[in-house]
């Protein structure tokens, strides 16, 4: 009798590990692809005025193809060539940060259909819309005229979307596995500027973007950045640059053209294109804080780390400004 009670207490033993062991597979925070998607245009060019869209969509997906947590954002810089003693009249806050500043809830609630809501408030339902999605489903979103018929969708966001959905589901199509889970926040961060080498041929804005997520202790488990330059040719006082799209850096390949130059400072073998540069720093970034991230910029904006520099020379202050706040966001 007593071995049948310690065969007992040994299969209860066992039992309950097996079930314990279970129960913390569980809860495990499953292996999530992170993925960033930049795109841009140039457009209402008139003689003294024009408009740079940037629109960036930072996402996470899982096994499946399935939007896990998304952050959208547009940067949308509109430069007045008559008020150049104003520095062009130009807000550089991205539409999220303007949040009631950006002022449409007027005219959102005078439209047919309209709905009363601000950029930001509209950009969160088509947040919480994406969610579960994949890059099929958010294409599939849009109708004929840029906007949606997704009842779901159309009851917070009547905006819009074409840009910002095709923006998203390419993210998605771009997502890899860089050590990120579904336990980690998601941020994005876009960091608008004029060009320090401006002048009277060009009037150019560049757009800084990262995508970064974070665990617990805020340290970046994956990063992703990118950056669109509006160059905007000028002659005369006016404008002459024509309306049309444009292509990230990283996006443009070998096509940025800097692996020459690169070479000729002897310091990555061969050089480096401009997103071979920048997949040495998203690589270096991970583990970091955003304070790591920070100091490692050097007094003349470049990469003071030895380990980030051997693969990173390009000027890292304004990418290191946009990662370490999407870190801290």
């Amino acid at each position: 009798m007593k071995n049948w009670k310690k065969v007992l207490a040994v299969v209860l033993v066992a039992a309950l590990a097996v079930a314990f062991a279970a129960c913390s597979g569980g809860n495990k925070a499953a292996a999530v692809k992170t993925g960033l998607a930049v795109t841009g245009t140039i457009e209402d060019v008139k003689d003294t005025t024009l408009t740079i869209d940037v629109v960036a969509a930072a996402v996470t997906v899982d096994a499946d193809g399935k939007i896990v947590d998304i952050k959208i954002d547009e940067a949308q810089t509109k430069p007045d060539l008559a008020k150049a003693s104003a520095d062009y009249g130009v807000d550089l806050r991205t539409k999220y940060e303007k949040q009631g500043d950006y002022a449409m809830k007027d005219t959102s609630a005078s439209i047919p259909g309209g709905i009363g809501k601000e950029w930001f408030e509209q950009a969160d339902a088509f947040m919480n819309w994406a969610k579960g999605k994949t890059a099929a489903d958010v294409r599939a979103a849009v109708n004929a005229e840029g906007k949606t018929d997704d009842a779901e969708l159309k009851a917070g966001c009547t905006i819009t979307i074409a840009a910002i959905a095709e923006t998203v589901a390419k993210a998605v199509d771009n997502a890899a596995d860089l050590g990120a889970t579904s336990a980690d926040k998601l941020a994005l961060n876009i960091k608008t500027e004029k060009y320090y080498e401006s002048n009277e041929t060009n009037l150019q804005y560049d757009s800084n973007v990262a995508a970064v997520t974070t665990d617990a202790d805020g340290k970046i488990t994956s990063c992703l950045i990118d950056a669109a330059q509006g160059k905007c040719a000028m002659a005369d006082g006016k404008f002459t640059v024509e309306a049309g799209t444009i292509t990230s850096k990283k996006d443009l390949k070998e096509d940025y053209n800097m692996k020459a130059v690169s070479a000729q400072m002897g310091v990555i073998p061969n050089g480096g294109e401009w997103f071979e540069q920048a997949a040495a720093y998203e690589n270096w970034a991970k583990g970091k804080t955003a304070a790591d991230i920070k100091a490692a910029v050097d007094g003349e904006g470049k990469a003071g780390d030895a380990e980030l520099k051997a693969g990173c020379t390009i000027s890292i202050s304004s990418i290191a400004e946009t990662v370490a706040a999407a870190a801290q966001a």
